[in-house]
């Protein structure tokens, strides 16, 4: 399937081709592992892979597979342009007729009002060539067949180079803020409107008091009420439909940004997450979440009204000529004012963020060592230490209360100060006859329409700076090189399994003791090499290492003569199956479990590696068989055997040429481990190298090497036969 990806382009397939060329049929679609995660094929999981097909899509089926929704028993039209997305295709809908899609938009997507999803491949004089998801096989369109309604989506792979020149320039957070270039634009254009609207109400009063009360003329207030109900009602309809654009701009941003951010801690270097608290992981991902709500709450529309109080001073000079200099003197006020507090918000903002993130991290790190604190009867330590850090975050909160209490009060005396210049100011003009008294009551009420906005958005100066504070800290993060490149396709790179360690030398910290001193070995494809020692002896590392969680401060790794440093990580590990020390498990089935280390694996591969594990028949006695949803509270209730052969059967659905297994006999019984060493047996001789750290005696039987190591040093290293002797009695 991979190479068929890379090179059949189906535009240039004849439509009136043997159907033997037009592959996948409906029958393979049903069948294929990609989609084995569903329990539906749905039509739009059947176009999805003619769609990439067509579009000469270069990669994996592991890619599709991962891309796919995890929990979902059926792929629809959302779920179709977020694995598109995945994949790195952007999209873009369009509502047309199919007969009128250019030929040269083609292949895409088109989504009918009424039938299945379908990909428009080519037109010529035959009529138009599709796939039909609803039916699963290809047509050939013609006459009214054509003629029908709904809408189009096009895909376009998306232009790493050019992302990175812009987000270079401008930070990665407003490359994504200029996806909404155009609903900023229409929020401005609405914002204008709704300012101009908003003269109705001063303007209204004003007339009233001049011409209504002046003359006692109803029928002019008749007229004025009219007016200006029209215009509250306009206002109405413009601010719902702003207020939608900001609810769908917040969603977007919330989604894009929440899983952006979430994708490169996930990608980050090992470095970067081993050896932070969990605590500090989660404010990273809690960064995002003010931006999100400072985009979706009233100071994104305070922003947005600020630009437009020229309008009002504008009107003001009309009526009031000087009476206008108020507002202008009371906007360079407030300005000059959150200049000067600035250094004291910043400051208060700051230390709030970092004893908050404190005490969440102490928070987290008591109910992750809950049972610990009660084993040895620490409960008022820890009170101790949450009470001084809460008191602590509390201060910082206090101290930014306080900020924010004195900008309150100096907006409001500015605010009120204001209303009595521009009453003072506005009766001289009055007097002279410059003013009338209507005028003087509209100035009055445009004044406070203009400083109105500037009040609010002092009032949140700390809410602003957190929220700059935020973005900086977002683009830092999305500035840091992950371990994947989003441009880079994993290739299908076969190995053989020849593994080299050429004196590496492996130190977790600059003040740390070495992990690893001048450790030098090899094995070759169909050997196992059982790695002994006490704790922190370095045989956890070795297995780091080869998964490329560090890189080596001295000598190399190889495998087959290619060094490790220029393998890309996330498919190094691809290439080489790990069953750790511990087991762990994720919300889902235990076909999913199992899929997370070979996505594209068919239901036969599933149960195959059940095989091997020894754990088939039990998995097949329950009531929902390998539908059976584990993890999330519910992996502890499973027997120790059951979760250890889990694990063992997760890493063999990989097939990999490198096997790397942790402790492998944890949990299990007698049988279980001597089916165990017969599965390894087995891959031995099918090429299969294995690294296996081990305290069991019985697994030296099947391993052709030893490596003894002491403190991070290699104590003896050969063949089975000549370092066994040497070992101490607790390793045998």
């Amino acid at each position: 399937m991979a190479e068929a990806l890379g090179q059949i382009e189906v535009k240039q397939v004849p439509v009136d081709a043997p159907r033997s060329i037009l592959t996948p049929t409906a029958d393979s679609i049903k069948k294929s592992p990609l989609l084995a995660n569903l329990r539906e094929i749905s039509d739009f999981a059947a176009c999805l892979e003619i769609l990439l097909l067509a579009l000469s899509w270069r990669g994996q089926e592991r890619n599709i597979a991962e891309a796919m929704p995890h929990f979902a028993d059926e792929l629809d039209l959302t779920g179709f342009r977020n694995v598109m997305a995945n994949l790195q295709f952007s999209s873009r809908p369009e509502r047309m007729d199919l007969h009128k899609i250019d030929p040269r938009l083609m292949p895409c997507l088109f989504v009918p009002d009424d039938g299945a999803a379908c990909v428009p491949l080519a037109r010529s004089d035959f009529g138009l060539r599709v796939f039909d998801g609803g039916e699963g096989d290809y047509r050939t369109l013609t006459g009214k067949e054509m003629v029908r309604k709904g809408t189009a989506y096009f895909f376009k792979s998306v232009d790493f180079e050019e992302q990175k020149i812009v987000q270079h320039k401008i930070g990665w957070f407003w490359m994504v803020m200029e996806r909404f270039r155009a609903l900023v634009y229409q929020i401005l254009g609405l914002t204008l409107l709704l300012n101009l609207l908003a003269l109705a109400t001063p303007l209204f009063v004003m007339a009233v008091y001049d011409k209504v009360v002046a003359t006692g003329s109803m029928s002019t207030l008749a007229y004025f009420g009219i007016g200006v109900s029209i215009a509250i009602i306009c206002d109405y309809v413009l601010r719902r439909i702003r207020t939608r654009i900001f609810a769908f701009v917040g969603a977007r941003i919330d989604n894009i940004v929440g899983n952006e951010v979430f994708k490169r801690i996930m990608f980050l270097p090992p470095a970067f997450t081993e050896r932070a608290t969990i605590g500090a992981q989660v404010a990273r991902i809690k960064d995002f979440e003010s931006v999100r709500e400072f985009f979706t709450g009233p100071m994104a529309v305070v922003l947005f009204e600020i630009p437009f109080s020229f309008i009002f001073v504008i009107v003001i000079f009309i009526l009031g000529g000087p009476v206008a200099l108020v507002p202008i003197f009371m906007l360079v006020f407030f300005w000059l004012t959150a200049l000067a507090f600035g250094p004291m918000v910043r400051d208060a903002i700051s230390a709030t963020a970092r004893f908050g993130s404190k005490r969440q991290e102490l928070v987290i790190e008591t109910i992750s060592n809950m049972r610990a604190i009660k084993y040895t009867n620490a409960e008022d330590t820890w009170l101790a230490r949450y009470r001084e850090l809460s008191a602590q975050s509390s201060m910082a909160s206090f101290r930014s209360a306080q900020v924010t209490s004195y900008l309150q009060t100096i907006s409001h005396v500015l605010m009120i100060s204001s209303g009595v210049a521009t009453i003072a100011f506005g009766v001289f003009r009055v007097f002279e006859g410059a003013m009338s008294i209507g005028g003087l009551v509209a100035s009055m009420i445009l004044v406070w329409r203009v400083l109105g906005p500037l009040q609010s958005g002092f009032v949140t100066l700390t809410r602003v700076e957190q929220v700059r504070s935020s973005i900086t800290q977002i683009n830092n993060l999305m500035n840091i090189n992950s371990e994947h490149k989003d441009d880079m396709v994993n290739s299908n790179r076969k190995i053989e399994g020849f593994i080299e360690f050429g004196r590496v030398s492996l130190r977790y910290s600059p003040d740390a003791d070495p992990a690893l001193v001048g450790v030098n070995f090899d094995i070759k494809p169909g050997e196992v090499l059982a790695v002994l020692g006490g704790n922190g002896s370095g045989k956890s590392t070795i297995l780091k290492l080869l998964l490329g969680m560090y890189i080596p401060q001295a000598g190399s790794i190889r495998i087959d003569q290619t060094d490790i440093r220029q393998l890309d990580p996330v498919e190094l590990r691809q290439m080489i199956g790990y069953v750790p020390q511990a087991t762990q498990f994720f919300y889902g089935t235990i076909a999913q479990n199992l899929r997370l280390a070979n996505p594209a694996a068919s239901d036969e591969e599933v149960a195959d590696a059940c095989r091997k594990a020894n754990l088939l028949d039990d998995i097949e006695a329950l009531p929902k068989g390998f539908w059976t949803r584990i993890g999330e509270g519910t992996g502890g209730q499973l027997p120790s055997s059951f979760q250890q052969r889990l694990n063992l059967a997760r890493c063999f659905i990989k097939k990999p040429k490198i096997m790397l297994f942790d402790e492998p006999g944890n949990g299990l019984d007698f049988e279980d481990d001597q089916a165990f060493m017969k599965t390894v047996s087995k891959m031995k001789e099918e090429g299969v190298c294995s690294f296996m750290v081990t305290h069991r005696p019985s697994h030296l039987k099947i391993a052709d090497k030893i490596l003894w190591l002491e403190n991070g040093h290699m104590k003896m290293y050969g063949p089975t036969d000549d370092v066994k002797p040497h070992l101490p009695k607790e390793f045998l």
